[in-house]
């Protein structure tokens, strides 16, 4: 992802807002999913939500919060049930949810010495594993456990945005380094993953994307896009030629589909966000859903969760004027 105005991250965890903590939710059997709203207003001061994810055991989405070390079940009307609420966590950042196994992962950082994979209950909100992937890279400036992707076999793969590393976490616990480079080296070069059904990662590594193949992550190559996935934060796959991501400065969703297993892509869609920016992507029964963490307002009173409606991709002219236009640079991180 972008890389982030320390300062201003920096303070943004220190405030602490305090959410009530309300009993978690159970999640039901069989789950009717309805069709969701165009935009769900959250009012929580402060709350920061860097990462979002659909769990559709409840037909509700996720949300983690920088401010509040905290998970949320967020109803429709925007009202919040804590589902995590753990003093052992600092900063959630992306979340991911493992329907298959109840379980839920996410990255947690103090932006220090701190870096962990939350693996919980999906149901309860339990801890099942809280992973120390700090200790895999003792010698970093800093870590960042960003996003998180899960395989088929259960597998977690992690980005570590400070360390410059994703790691593997497997089924029961246990940690390792998937994959190092000189490349990924600097402040939030390596950011949002995502998992392909057909057996391979694509990362965020600073100005492109990369495909990383399972079986030898060291023969990552560049994805060959059609137009500029700079700046990017969260991906996510909505099928097996499809990806979507949010990218630039300020912040945009594009739709990139591919026929070639991702060796290269085409922008096929595109959603501009601004005024508002955007932090993180999932998926909602086919709708693409985005969050803003506001990291320029770290008090923000309201945050939203808004449908995505892809138009035509921008002229490349148009693109350019944008990207000369002098904004305001917004501090990102994925989900």
């Amino acid at each position: 992802m972008l890389k982030r105005n320390i300062v201003l991250l920096s303070t943004a965890i220190g405030l602490v807002t305090g959410a009530v903590a309300v009993s978690a939710q159970e999640a039901t059997p069989e789950v009717t999913i309805a069709a969701g709203p165009d935009v769900i207003t959250i009012n929580n001061r402060g709350m920061m939500p860097e990462g979002i994810e659909f769990d559709p055991t409840r037909g509700q989405f996720l949300l983690g919060s920088i401010s509040q070390n905290s998970v949320s079940v967020v109803a429709d009307d925007g009202t919040l049930t804590t589902l995590i609420q753990d003093p052992k966590l600092a900063s959630i950042i992306g979340l991911e949810v493992d329907a298959e196994r109840n379980r839920l992962l996410f990255g947690s950082t103090d932006r220090a010495a701190l870096g962990q994979l939350g693996i919980y209950d999906l149901a309860t909100g339990e801890e099942l594993h809280l992973v120390d992937l700090a200790a895999l890279t003792p010698d970093a400036a800093g870590h960042f456990p960003n996003d998180v992707a899960v395989d088929a076999d259960g597998n977690a793969y992690v980005t570590d945005s400070a360390a410059g590393a994703i790691y593997k976490v497997d089924v029961d616990g246990n940690a390792s380094i998937f994959l190092q480079d000189v490349s990924f080296a600097g402040n939030f070069v390596l950011n949002g993953i995502a998992y392909n059904s057909d057996g391979y990662l694509v990362a965020v590594r600073g100005t492109d994307l990369i495909k990383i193949p399972l079986d030898a992550p060291e023969t990552f190559a560049v994805v060959a896009a059609d137009g500029d996935v700079g700046g990017g934060d969260g991906i996510i796959f909505t099928d097996a030629n499809t990806l979507v991501a949010a990218v630039g400065d300020p912040k945009h969703v594009i739709q990139l589909t591919s026929d070639d297993a991702f060796a290269t892509a085409t922008i096929t869609g595109d959603y501009q966000a601004t005024p508002d920016s955007v932090t993180t992507v999932t998926l909602r029964d086919g709708d693409v859903y985005t969050t803003d963490a506001q990291f320029s307002t770290p008090d923000a009173a309201s945050y939203f969760i808004k449908k995505v409606i892809f138009a035509a991709p921008m002229m490349a002219e148009a693109t350019a004027e944008m990207g000369s236009m002098e904004m305001t640079p917004e501090p990102t991180a994925a989900g």
